[in-house]
């Protein structure tokens, strides 16, 4: 008995003990990801090479939509998308296609896209997409509301 008492013994200070520690270790870093995640969560104004303006609408689970309008503020084109923050990487992969049609939003799912666009995020307002353009996110939108099938075309001036 006093041997499987000293067993037991240097079987928790040699190997138990160091994995405790280490789970308690990586409880904080997981946690942080997640709330840096939580941080780009919302509705933002964006402002991209190439585009006018953008609506991106992001989800802290990963889950969002981005939506791009005229010169004139009116809805052109969205897609579902799923994003990832990874670092200061960020992955994202699209999906559901978004289009107005005659003042009426149009959605057709054609499944996740193949590929994943990578951006590098710079600073708490811009991410750099790998070899392309800057995403400058302006402000978020408080009342922003995401357009549904059938519904009438959002118009991005007025906020």
């Amino acid at each position: 008995m006093k041997y499987l008492r000293h067993l037991l013994k240097r079987l928790f200070g040699n190997f138990i003990r160091p994995l405790i520690t280490a789970v308690f270790l990586l409880i904080p870093l997981l946690c942080s990801a997640e709330s840096a995640q939580k941080k780009w969560a919302g509705n933002w104004l964006v402002v991209s090479e190439g585009d006018d303006q953008l609506v991106w609408q992001l989800e802290a689970d990963g889950s969002g939509f981005a939506y791009g309008f005229s010169a004139k503020g009116l809805l052109t084109h969205g897609f579902a998308i799923n994003w990832q923050l990874d670092g200061d990487r960020v992955r994202v992969r699209t999906g559901t296609s978004v289009r107005c049609k005659g003042g009426v939003v149009s959605v057709a799912f054609r499944d996740w896209s193949r590929a994943t666009l990578l951006f590098a995020v710079i600073d708490g307002r811009h991410w750099l997409q790998a070899g392309g353009g800057l995403l400058s996110f302006q402000r978020r939108l408080a009342d922003w509301r995401t357009p549904k099938a059938g519904g009438s075309c959002p118009d991005i001036v007025s906020r």
